[in-house]
């Protein structure tokens, strides 16, 4: 009971006299740091290929141009054609998987806000479709391995001059490299 009294007579005392410190201060000391550099290196053994090696040569086959009285011209129909390419992956190869088509050939238009390849003839591009949506060339997306996406090209006209002075029997080209990589 003598310690709930002397609490109480504590308390009462800080209470009547403010001035009265019952905190003591402690002595700071003096402060040092000391800078850490961590490192190491990073071994992945995973690795992925696609299966069929080699070239991939996506024919649009005859594609319709009509002329205009202006010297323009305007693309018939549409001509979209698949991209079969299987991989596969293994050792460790978990993580996000990307892919990204780079150009190899020429130079890139923005069609519809979309970079798509140009072609030699410079009046069609060439549209990466990936499950059906059109996606820039150059930018990543990624893959889902156990569900991997439906990828298309997709011609689209990218200019009406026929500046080039395409003619009926004439052929064009483009080039791209498909990127896989994962993270």
């Amino acid at each position: 009971m003598t310690i709930k009294l002397n609490t109480l007579a504590l308390c009462l005392m800080t209470m009547l006299l403010p001035g009265l410190n019952t905190t003591a201060l402690a002595n700071k000391g003096s402060t040092y740091s000391l800078n850490i550099t961590i490192g190491g290196t990073i071994t992945a053994n995973g690795s992925c290929k696609f299966n069929q090696g080699g070239a991939l040569t996506v024919d649009f086959g005859e594609v319709r141009l009509q002329g205009n009285a202006d010297n323009s011209v305007t693309m018939t129909g549409v001509y979209r054609k698949p991209i079969v390419s299987d991989f596969t992956c293994s050792g460790d190869s978990g993580g996000l998987l990307k892919f990204k088509l780079s150009n190899t050939g020429g130079g890139e238009k923005t069609y519809n806000g979309v970079q798509v390849l140009d072609t030699d003839k410079g009046i069609v591009g060439i549209e990466l479709l990936v499950n059906g949506v059109a996606q820039s060339t150059g930018s990543w997306f990624t893959v889902n391995q156990d569900s991997l996406p439906s990828l298309e090209a997709q011609l689209v006209q990218t200019s009406t001059s026929n500046s080039s002075n395409v003619v009926g029997g004439d052929t064009f080209t483009a080039a791209a490299t498909l990127v896989m990589a994962f993270n």
